[in-house]
């Protein structure tokens, strides 16, 4: 059979085989190879993770009874305990377990309700209210199934159980140590706080699940019935210091080794792509084996139509047969001139689309909202507040209609600075009124406005943007300052606020698409009054000569500076023509 195929049909053939039998045995072995050691290194991490989780509780635990360990040793709460105590050496007492949680920089938060009790009855708790009166408190403690255990153990650390002395029943960890005979004292972690230090930094994200046996194997957390760990499950246990606990992490294989089928499709496809490589090379070199193709190539790299390279054509193809369906030269040149006719075809689809998109553009831009309707309904809603006896509705829905306007109606492509600073208050008033005396702000407009002359909604934008981002994790009060300043030598808009200011990566990526400022797209994702493209705006109308700052405040928030330098003659109100 490779009789009747062409020399480069059977070059190629034979080439290909060598390929597809060397890069996939190399990419099997490297890969066996790179899972082993992904495997380890991933185990490693677990059983790190294990360890993590199991450090993180056991700190808490002995957190714990440290103070415990501590009060018990303390003087006046060791009087406490053997003393009658009054209301004086209760307040003495507690007194003494905030300075010692002070001492010992123990987390507040760790901590539900510190106890001590005797068997008498005598009961001291602060930390959670408790509703219990003297008699009650001492049927409560010998009805404790604990109570008595401390004979023999020093140190007790109960699962996570309900709050004995909390109506509400609230789920808390219990670390007890014993003092004089019949008193203890009881610390109470909360199981929330119990339950955060297991998630933190998400250790167990990813199909992991967290489990906690105690001494007898039994398991306490977590509380609710969870689908135990199976033998296709990848386990990692770890013990867990004062309390005799094992904290558990388990995890689906097929889910610990994603990221290594991952890796190992992207080899895939890397073997795959150097298979493609190596048959485009050998290809090449065997097609310039015989001189007729070199002749060929260069006739087909003659401009087509091109009447001497037609010529050419027409004199290398005389002496072939047409019909024999294995001649390289004839093929070659056939699927050149369907490439031909393809790559017009592509170039007539390509013009078409470039002018449906500018004719979208033209009429996204050209098209206008009749707003009539929302201008009266909003005119009717201010009318009624203020015959109800609202001005503030009135108020803004006044402003709130004359933004409408001034965004819709006017086709101007420029209009003067007041226009756009009143614009800009408007939004302001709005935002004040939303805020009330939470948001603060500073206005100072200084020079004739009216002379100069800017591109529309090259302001309010910033100062939305303050609104919307600058403040989405600060707490309140908010404040926002807004300078503006017209002179003989030019203009200048100042907006700073106090907010969290840019982040480096954000100016990062407005200095990079700055650069290629030629190359945006004023109507690309994200709205055109997004705070590159009102710079881009601003930049089409001004050219190099604007000055454009954003910058972050050494106090803390963003801020925004644009403006126009000119000569000291210069018409001011030819800046932006």
């Amino acid at each position: 059979m490779l009789q009747k195929w062409s020399l480069l049909t059977r070059l190629f053939a034979i080439y290909s085989l060598i390929v597809f039998l060397v890069i996939p045995l190399s990419y099997a072995v490297l890969y066996n190879y790179y899972k082993s050691v992904a495997y380890q290194t991933l185990s490693r991490s677990f059983h790190w993770e294990a360890t993590t989780l199991a450090e993180r509780l056991s700190n808490v635990i002995a957190s714990a009874d440290s103070l415990a360990a501590n009060a018990l040793s303390n003087p006046s709460i060791e009087s406490w305990m053997k003393e009658t105590p009054d209301n004086n050496s209760n307040n003495k007492v507690i007194s003494v377990f905030n300075k010692m949680r002070i001492d010992l920089d123990i987390d507040p938060d760790s901590l539900n309700r510190i106890s001590i009790m005797k068997d008498t009855g005598l009961f001291l708790t602060f930390g959670a209210t408790s509703s219990y009166n003297r008699d009650q408190l001492k049927k409560k403690i010998s009805e404790l199934g604990w109570f008595n255990k401390l004979e023999n153990k020093p140190l007790l650390v109960l699962p996570p159980h309900r709050d004995d002395w909390d109506s509400k029943g609230k789920m808390i960890v219990s670390v007890i140590r014993s003092g004089v005979p019949g008193t203890v004292i009881e610390i109470q972690i909360p199981y929330s706080y119990m339950e955060a230090a297991l998630f933190k930094g998400k250790l167990t994200a990813n199909g992991k699940q967290v489990f906690l046996y105690d001494e007898n194997g039994q398991i306490i957390y977590p509380t609710t019935p969870q689908q135990l760990p199976s033998g296709g499950d990848v386990t990692a246990e770890s013990a867990i210091a004062h309390a005799g606990w094992r904290v558990a992490v388990t995890q689906p294989m097929d889910l610990m080794l994603k990221s290594v089928r991952e890796t190992g499709y992207w080899m895939a496809a890397i073997a795959g792509g150097l298979s493609l490589a190596s048959l485009i090379i050998v290809y090449f070199f065997t097609s310039r084996t015989t001189k007729p193709l070199v002749q060929l190539s260069h006739a087909m790299a003659q401009v087509p139509g091109d009447a001497r390279a037609n010529e050419e054509l027409k004199k290398l193809l005389a002496t072939m047969d047409t019909r024999e369906s294995h001649n390289e030269i004839v093929h070659l040149y056939h699927a050149f001139r369907s490439m031909l006719e393809r790559m017009e075809e592509s170039k007539r689809y390509a013009v078409e689309a470039h002018s449906r998109e500018l004719q979208a553009q033209f009429v996204a831009l050209q098209a206008q909202m009749n707003p009539h309707f929302l201008y009266n309904t909003l005119t009717l809603i201010g009318m009624l507040g203020m015959e109800d006896g609202n001005d503030e509705i009135m108020k803004i829905t006044s402003e709130l209609v004359q933004m409408l306007r001034y965004i819709t109606y006017d086709s101007r492509e420029l209009v003067t600075l007041k226009e756009e600073v009143d614009h800009s208050l408007n939004y302001l008033d709005i935002m004040k009124t939303r805020y009330r005396d939470h948001l603060i702000i500073d206005v100072h407009v200084e020079g004739d406005l009216t002379a100069v002359r800017v591109p529309k909604l090259s302001v309010q934008p910033f100062l939305e943007n303050c609104v919307k981002h600058g403040f989405a994790g600060k707490k309140y009060p908010w404040r926002i300052e807004l300078r503006v300043s017209v002179a003989d030598n030019g203009w200048s808009v100042h907006i700073q606020d106090d907010g969290e200011g840019f982040s480096p990566d954000y100016l990062q990526q407005f200095a990079a698409n700055r650069a290629k400022l030629g190359r945006i797209n004023l109507y690309s994702e994200g709205g055109s009054m997004g705070m590159v493209n009102t710079y881009t705006r601003l930049f089409h109308t001004f050219g190099h000569k604007l000055q454009f700052t954003l910058s972050n405040n050494e106090a803390g928030g963003a801020s925004v500076s644009l403006g126009l330098e000119t000569g000291e003659n210069a018409d001011v109100e030819n800046i932006a023509g």
